[in-house]
Formats: structure tokens, sequence, C-alpha cells
């Protein structure tokens, strides 16, 4: 599929604007080694950081607050980049624009909120500033509001949608009156000239704003702001660039003018933005360096018109944006320069010599930044039409696409256009059934496979609104009900809390599109319905109502019994022939116990810090008694390998730590109170041993086994399963139990196998040999799956997704639903190292209709229906049904 598609692409007319000549293969050869996939970000060219690199070392650069050759030497290329940079955007040099740089775009947008010249409602004003929004802007241009209200009153807030603000400019009347006419028609009305500065402005005091001062004409006016980004980043819609002058020339009256502040860092990463027509362009635009470039990372500007210097305010100074300053009195100069003014503190010079350089690498790879855009372009109609094509089985489309014009049939007109849409699209994938694919299980198999995307909401909150309609009640129900912007809820109440977004770039070709289209097609394309019903062994007969020993055949017994006395640590087999007992949260001291982050207080677990795993406990019942080790590894700084004493830690059982150290942690999305030891010599070898920090906690728990009356848990089963309200739970994740069968790890032992022969299919981490990767893969048992039980004697695999109720010894089971998987799978329990096989072979052949990968079965245990005491051992017998007789 890959070659054809690459071949269909290379074949058709949109290739004639690919490739920069031919060229694109060595250009990624050669300037990107580093790339895989373009995910959002320009990454930096090896011609960039090699003159960097070399410039650095060639060269002497220091604070330009200085005379010294070294400061001059700063300040040239200061002054060489700033230059650069109106050129680039073809702003005039003579004077009409300044370049003031900032940390990024976002402290631009901050910048030009701050010293904007507000009018507040107030007790004498009763006229006020807008501020009006675009719907899909980011949320650094939504987060001016936060300028809405302050001690000296408040300024109007409004959100706005393209079609709105394209009617209230059609509806703008065309007979104003002639001295109207007039004013719009010179060119005084769209640049808002000041009048020149007074003799005494340059000693105009910190609390005194020209704007505020009596001397300036003008003070009447009530200036609006308009925001909005020239490229949504949420889906690459590009907004029209025309809007500044229309805005201006239609709404701008004696008594109020409006500025435009333009987000333009999306847009400027792959077109050009050309700000020759002063009249009709923005008065402030933001960019960031790195979305260009890709470096230097901690740099961005605000272009500002010169002549709006006199209105901006100016309230915090700092480092040499004075001229003159006394200390005992409130008296200060300003800098001439509009940048001199605003450019608190020392500026970040070396990622400005870097940005210096940045704009002749472009020149030397590309030949011209103009040559971008039509490549992104023949790719990103490429990619969306191929997107478009993917269908199930049954003709059902696998991508919804959140792109303008899908309903009305209109996308073809901006796909493909430059000056409609940006080189983005963003997503979500469905199955075949219309259930909803969760964007953490795309994001998860697509970093296996080497493919990064972002997924969520990409802080632009009108455009996740709009596309997956979310109200705002919506959203703050989703956060009471624990969800919040970065986590991995990706669903709920069958509704999508994000989604997915893949961008190109410069450097992007057409093995990226067709490596994703194909990534697409193997994983989440339905070749049958998902939904039927599979004949498996009909395990007990359903006329039966006991479950009879003699139904099962051949016999399946439980094989292994295993706890995890601590949260994502190594599990610890219950040996042969020892009966464990059951308890109301689960089997006895089944993760009881969590290691949590010493400042935060949040739950650590396997999938962020996988030595995890080589920790162990071991629970002695008859000594009463936790013991705690670690495995060695050689040449393990983190280690005292030399002193036995310091290899395991004893814990009683019955020591509880003091509820003066009880505190809040969060386990997977769930608030619960736990209790610290505060033992050093406990912390400290945790700490030690995972070079993080940490703290041993316990959940606090009743010793009564026997417990029927209510629980005191604050974590239950999960929603999603089938169990009564309020089943407790400790610490594990979803459920108190958890069930796999050897047999079911055999078959996907086998897809391994299979996944692996004659397609390289082993995803194999870096610095990782072959050899070492090849044996860790062939080495998979049930130990990757973490479960309590592991079952033997199943003929075929995978029999328990047909289980509803089983008995273990005398011990009666519900079956609540499939576990889902996550990461944690890919992580080898015995040597810490990951192994995305299994997660990858589970993703093809394991997976729920509504997109989770599952393996193995939660239980919740039946007291009611069970014999005490409640225990179960190594070797009971496993009588099961297929479906509850009651």
């Amino acid at each position: 599929m890959a070659a054809s598609l690459r071949d269909q692409f290379l074949a058709s007319k949109d290739a004639s604007d690919y490739g920069y000549n031919a060229t694109i293969e060595t250009i990624r050869r050669e300037q990107y080694p580093q790339l895989k996939d373009h995910a959002g970000a320009t990454l930096p060219a090896q011609h960039l950081l090699q003159k960097f690199t070399s410039d650095l070392t060639s060269n002497l650069y220091a604070n330009p607050h200085s005379r010294s050759p070294s400061s001059q030497a700063t300040s040239a290329r200061v002054d060489s980049a700033r230059q650069k940079i109106l050129t680039h955007f073809k702003a005039s040099l003579h004077g009409e624009w300044d370049v003031i740089f900032t940390a990024n775009a976002t402290a631009g947008i901050k910048l030009v909120g701050d010293a904007f010249p507000w009018t507040r409602r107030s007790s004498t004003e009763a006229i006020a500033s807008k501020l009006t929004v675009l719907r899909e802007a980011h949320t650094s241009l939504v987060g001016l509001r936060g300028l809405a209200h302050g001690d000296d009153g408040a300024i109007d807030i409004e959100t706005i949608t393209q079609h709105q603000l394209e009617e209230r400019l059609s509806a703008v009347s065309e007979t104003k009156d002639d001295r109207h006419c007039e004013s719009q028609d010179s060119t005084t009305s769209s640049h808002h000239p000041s009048p020149p500065p007074s003799p005494s402005l340059s000693t105009v005091d910190l609390n005194q704003s020209p704007l505020s001062s009596p001397t300036l004409a003008g003070t009447e006016l009530v200036y609006n702001l308009f925001a909005y980004p020239a490229q949504c980043n949420f889906g690459g819609r590009r907004f029209p660039l025309s809007w500044p002058g229309q805005i201006k020339d239609r709404l701008d009256t004696s008594t109020t003018k409006n500025l435009v502040l333009l987000d333009a860092a999306s847009y400027a990463m792959t077109s050009e933005l050309d700000l020759s027509d002063h009249n009709s362009s923005p008065d402030f635009v933001v960019i960031s360096f790195y979305k260009m470039f890709g470096f230097p990372t901690g740099l961005g500007a605000v272009i500002v018109k010169s002549e709006l210097g006199p209105k901006l305010r100016k309230q915090y100074f700092g480092g040499g944006t004075v001229s003159a300053i006394t200390s005992d009195e409130s008296w200060q100069v300003y800098r001439s320069s509009l940048h001199g003014r605003f450019e608190d503190g020392t500026l970040n010079f070396l990622d400005i010599v870097a940005l210096d350089l940045a704009f002749e690498s472009v020149r030397k790879i590309y030949g011209n930044y103009s040559a971008i855009s039509p490549h992104v372009t023949a790719l990103h109609r490429f990619l969306y039409k191929s997107m478009k094509q993917m269908k199930h089985y049954n003709g059902a489309p696998l991508c919804d696409i959140y792109i303008d014009g899908e309903v009305s049939g209109m996308e073809n007109e901006l796909v493909g256009n430059p000056k409609s849409c940006g080189p983005i699209l963003n997503f979500n994938l469905k199955r075949s059934n219309g259930n909803w694919i969760g964007y953490g299980d795309v994001e998860r198999l697509a970093s296996m496979k080497n493919i990064h995307v972002r997924t969520g909401g990409f802080c632009n909150p009108g455009s996740m609104q709009r596309w997956l309609d979310l109200s705002a009640d919506e959203i703050k129900k989703n956060l009471e009900a624990g969800h919040v912007c970065w986590d991995d809820t990706d669903i709920i109440n069958g509704k999508p809390t994000g989604s997915i977004r893949v961008s190109l770039g410069a450097m992007s070709t057409i093995d990226d599109v067709v490596g994703f289209i194909a990534f697409l097609e193997e994983y989440f394309i339905d070749t049958s319905d998902p939904d039927a019903i599979v004949e498996s062994l009909d395990l007990i007969s359903n006329e039966i109502e006991a479950m009879d020993e003699d139904s099962l055949s051949p016999p399946v017994h439980v094989d292994s019994v295993i706890i995890y006395p601590i949260k994502s640590c190594r599990g610890y087999k219950i040996p042969r022939g020892k009966p464990w007992p059951i308890a109301p949260h689960g089997l006895l001291y089944d993760r009881e116990w969590m290691l949590v982050d010493e400042v935060t207080g949040a739950a650590l677990t396997q999938k962020r810090y996988p030595r995890m795993c080589m920790i162990r406990a071991e629970i002695l019942l008859d000594q009463n008694l936790m013991i705690v080790e670690h495995d060695h590894q050689e040449n393990d700084s983190t280690t005292d390998s030399d002193s036995k004493d310091n290899s395991r830690l004893l814990i009683s059982l019955d020591e509880m730590p003091t509820e003066a150290a009880k505190s809040s942690s969060k386990v997977c999305g769930d608030c619960t109170s736990v209790v610290h030891y505060t033992a050093p010599e406990i912390n400290e070898w945790f700490t030690r041993f995972l070079g993080k920090p940490c703290r041993l906690a316990r959940q606090p728990v009743s010793s009564d086994l026997n417990a029927s009356g209510p629980s005191t848990s604050s974590r239950f089963v999960k929603s999603h399963l089938n169990a009564p309200a309020g089943a407790p739970i400790l610490l594990s994740n979803e459920s108190p139990f958890l069930l796999i069968a050897d047999k079911s790890v055999e078959r996907v032992r086998d897809w391994v196998d299979e996944q692996d022969e004659g397609q390289g299919a082993v995803r194999r981490m870096a610095n990782v040999s072959e050899d070492l990767d090849k044996k860790l893969r062939h080495e998979l048992t049930s130990d990757s799956f973490r479960s309590n039980f592991v079952t033997k004697g199943q003929q075929l695999g995978f029999e328990e997704d047909q289980w509803s109720r089983i008995q273990i010894g005398e011990q009666v089971f519900d079956i609540l639903g499939p576990c889902r998987r996550c990461h944690m799978i890919t992580i080898d329990q015995k040597t810490a190292m990951k192994n995305s096989d299994v997660f990858l072979a589970l993703s093809k052949n394991r997976k729920t209709a509504g997109g989770q990968i599952f393996f193995g079965m939660h239980m919740l245990h039946r007291p009611d229906l069970s014999v005490a005491p409640y225990m179960v051992k190594v070797g009971d017998m496993i009588r099961a049904r297929k479906q509850i007789l009651e």
C-alpha cells in the first residue's frame, strides 16, 4: 500500500509543487537526521546548529547594556536580527515598525494587553474599551480577558465567530455623513497617527502615561482591541488578513478607534506574512521563532507600529529600559526607542544570535522561505484526500475531520488553498459501529510506531467546543468528574474530550504522509464486524443451575495467585498450597501501599518510573512482616550494592503511619486519603533506588476480613465495569481482582512472533541490541499483565471472555468486564526495559467495539455466594458459566 500511495502522489499534478525541485530527500537526510515524523514544531536544521556553534566558539558576546567590544558585538547582532525580521515580514525599514523581543508569542500577547490604552468603565467613565477575540483563538489570546477587571474599572469582553464578524462588517451603513466618509478616505483613520510628542514627554513620570496627560490631544478617544489568529492552531483554518483594514475603515468613529492584534505564531511556520501595506496591516503581530526555525526556542517578538509608542502604557520597568533614574524620587526617563522602552532586563542575546543565523539557513536550504508553502500544501491536500477515502468494511468512514466545508461540500475549495488552510489536520477516529476511538489509544500506538502526534484540546477552547459539540456546562461537569486538560480521559458520556492533530512542516516528505496513512489502516480499520460473537468452548451447560466440577473439560485451575503490596512494584506470588485471605477490597494486602512524589503527593507509576518493577515486596503472614527488596544491576550507581544491610526493608504489617502524616493523593483520577511513613530510613531507601525523592504511603483499611457493612473506602470499582455501586477498591486501577489465562498469553506470544516474521515489526528502543530485544520478546510471560489470578487448562485461549461468573475453590466471583490496557505492559517486569511488541499485537487483535485495547477480566468477590473463611490458593479448581442464572 505504501509504495502505491507514494507512486500515486508523485504521478499527480500536486507533486509539481512538492520537494524543492527534487531536493527534499537530500534536505531530509542531511539537515534533519533526528526527525522521524513532523508533529507541529519545526526542527532545527543541522546547518543552523553548526553555524551557531561555530559562531559562539569564534566570537565573544556579552550583555549589550555596555560599551565594551563584546557588548557592542552583541548589539550589532541584535540590530541585524531586528532588520532581518522586518525584511522577512516585508515591513518598511523606514521606522514605521519596531520589533520588541519577548520570551515567546504568549509573552508578546501579554505585553500588548498590559500596555494597551484601555478605557475602563468606572464611576467617572461611562464608556469602556472592548476586547473582541475570535472564537478560534489560542488560549494565549483568550487570556487577554483576564485584564477585564481592574482596580480602576472594567472593560467589555466579546467572543465572536467569523460569520458574526463578517456580518457586522457588511451591515455597516455605506451612507455615513460626509465628515465620517472623508475620515474613512484619509490615511489618518486607518493607522491612528499620534501628534508629535511634547518636549517633556521623554521625562514623563512612571505613573503619568502619555494617554492620561492633559497636554496631549486625542485623550477623548476610546481604543478597542480585536485579537485573532492568522491561522487556527487547532485545525489550520486561516482567517482573512484583510480584516484589520476593514475593521478600521468600517468600525472606527470619531470617538472610538480599533486596533488589531494578529497572532501569527502558527501561520508564520510555513507561510510568509506581508506587512508592506501599512494602512491595512494589523497594529500588533506576535510571532514565535521556534515554530519558524526550530531553534532558538526561548524567543518571540511583537512587531508593532512605531506610531503607537505614545499610546502604549508603561508600568513596570527594569534593566536597561530607562535612560535616567533616581532612587529617592519616583522619577525616571525611558529610552526613546519603542523596543528599548519595553525590553525589560537583559535580552536573550545568544538566542538572538541564533535567530540572526536562522534566516541565512533557510535561504541556504530552501532557497527562499516562500518555497515552503507550496511544498506543504501539496502534502496537506494528499493527506486529507487519503484520510477521507479510508473506510471500514461496511463503508463507514474512519476519520471525522474537523474542517470547515465538510457539511456543505466546500472542503475541497479550502484544503489545498493556502489562503484558506494551513498544513494541519485535526480529527478523531470512529469504529465501524460509530463508536469513538479514544485519542489516547491512538497517541499511544503512534508513539510505539515512532509517529509523534499531538492530542487533547490544543489550548484552543473555542475550536474544541465547536468541533466536539461541548457546551460550557459539559466542560464544567467533566472537570467535576475529575477530567483536566492533560489527563488520559479521552471520552466522557459518549463524547470525545479532545482530538488528534497532525501537522506538516518544511522538511515533511511524502513518506511521512504515506507512513501515517499506513499506520491508520493497519491498526484502526475494521475489516469485519467487531461486535460479532465468536463461538468458543461451551464451558457449562446453560440448563444446569449449579456449577458442577464435571462441567469443565479439561479441568481449569488456578496456576498462580499474585498480590502487589506496593502499587506499580513487582508482584509477590503466593506459595503453592498456602491459602490466601480475601478482604473486602481484594486479596489481603494487595495494593495497600504506594510510593508518592515527595513534593506533589501524586502516586508514582511504572509508566513513568520503570525501575519500580525491580522493587519486590514479600508478605510473611506468620511473622506479620513485609520484606521489601530490589534487584541489583551491574554498574548501578543508584544502589548500595556493597552494603547488604541496605538491600532490604523490614516493615511491620501492624504499623500504620500516624494520622499526622495523612494527605490526599491522586490515583487513576481519584483523590484518596493515605498516610505517609516518616521514618527516614524507609523513604531514603526508595529514593536512592529510584533516583526520585519519594515517600512510602499506606491506604488505611479495616482489618476485619469478614466485614459486610458499608465500606469506608474512598475509591470504588470504575463505573464502566458491570459492578454494583459502592464496590470498594484500595489502590488498584479499576477493580479488586484481575484474571488472565496462560493459554491466552500464549496466543499473544504467537501474535508477536507473527507480526515480526518477514516484517521487521519489532519496535526497538534506542541503545537496545537486537539480540537482547528478541530475547525480551520471546520471554513474554503472564507477569507482564500484572494479574491476581493466572488460570491453566484452557484449550483455545480467551474462553474467559465468555465467562460471567466463576467459582474458584469455594469462592464465587462475578466477571465485571475486560481490562483496558496501557503502556505498562510494554515494561519487562524483570529488567525494566521496554518492548512495544506486545502492545502492538494486542492493538491489532484485542480491541473492544469502542476501540479500547484489552486483555484479562476484572472480577468482584461474592461473599454472599461463597463459603467462609474466604480463602483462595494455587491449585483451586475453576468452575465457570457463560451466563448468570438467577
